[in-house]
Order: C-alpha cells, then sequence, then structure tokens
C-alpha cells in the first residue's frame, strides 16, 4: 500500500502522524501545529493506535492549520477492504470539517490500486458521525451488537 501523504481538500488538511508518536510525544505529533480547544479528545489514543495494527493515522487540520482531529485506517487492507475511523474534538464538529475530513481520506483510499472498498463501523446512537458516512454514499451493509456498518465501494465497482 501507498505510504500515506499530506491530503489536502476543501477548509481541511489530513496530515500524516509520525510512525511512533504518541501523546505523551505531543511535540513530535503536532509538528509545531497549533492545537484547537477540546483537543486531543477522550479517543484521540484510540486513533493514534491505528498505527500499532498496520493502520495509519492522519490529523485533521482546519484551513488555518489547527489540529481539529484524527482520522485514519484501523488495519492495511485485507483483500482490498479497509476499514476507517475518525473524531473531531467537541468544539469543531458540526461545521463541516468531518465531512471534508472523511471525503478526503475515503477519496484518497479508493484510488489506491489495492483498495476497493472503504468501511466504516459507526455506533447506532452516534446520529452525527452516520449522517457524515451517508452523506458520503456510503451504504448500511449490516447492524450489529450495537454498530452500523457502512461500506463505500469504489466507483464503477
Amino acid at each position: 500500500m501507498t505510504e500515506p501523504e499530506v491530503i489536502r481538500a476543501e477548509g481541511v488538511s489530513l496530515v500524516p502522524v509520525p510512525v511512533g508518536a504518541t501523546l505523551d510525544t505531543l511535540d513530535d505529533l503536532t509538528g509545531g501545529r497549533a492545537i484547537g480547544r477540546g483537543w486531543p479528545h477522550e479517543d484521540t489514543g484510540a486513533g493514534l493506535a491505528f498505527m500499532a495494527s498496520g493502520g495509519w493515522t492522519w490529523l485533521i487540520t482546519d484551513a488555518e492549520g489547527v489540529i481539529v482531529g484524527e482520522c485514519g485506517t484501523k488495519t492495511p487492507p485485507d483483500e482490498g477492504t479497509v476499514e476507517i475511523g475518525y473524531g473531531l474534538a467537541a468544539p469543531s464538529r458540526g461545521k463541516g470539517l468531518g465531512t471534508r475530513a472523511v471525503r478526503a481520506l475515503t477519496d484518497w483510499l479508493l484510488a489506491l490500486p489495492d483498495v476497493h472498498r472503504v468501511v466504516a463501523h459507526v455506533a447506532a446512537d452516534n446520529v452525527a458521525s452516520r449522517r457524515v458516512v451517508e452523506r458520503l454514499g456510503f451504504t448500511v451493509d449490516r447492524v450489529e451488537a450495537g454498530e452500523v456498518i457502512y461500506t463505500r465501494d469504489r466507483p464503477g465497482e
């Protein structure tokens, strides 16, 4: 799989987290970028843990370059499928940043030759997160254990 790179989209950028960076090494993690209110948030540690299982994590920055969240792949692709996760600090929610970040990540992943399907597991009661993936063309695959599992395939597949 291609190495992670900076992904830019309208009003948002995804900046790869350096391997080995943790919340304990915040300066290494942020690369000197400004940190938005509420970040890191309660799920940031889980997002950084993606790297331990071979996935990638990106910091989500707003138009001013301020860190507002993180997103990434939970593991490397498996038979063309990769699962994503994402989270924003509470003060940055409801502004379209999550939608733009997930769109940028999903489009980048589906353009890779070894990825043809992106999966997102969303808590059934997380209406805002469910709206994000639904707006981006993800469809419900199934519901299990309190989660709605969404998928989006590469166009034409």
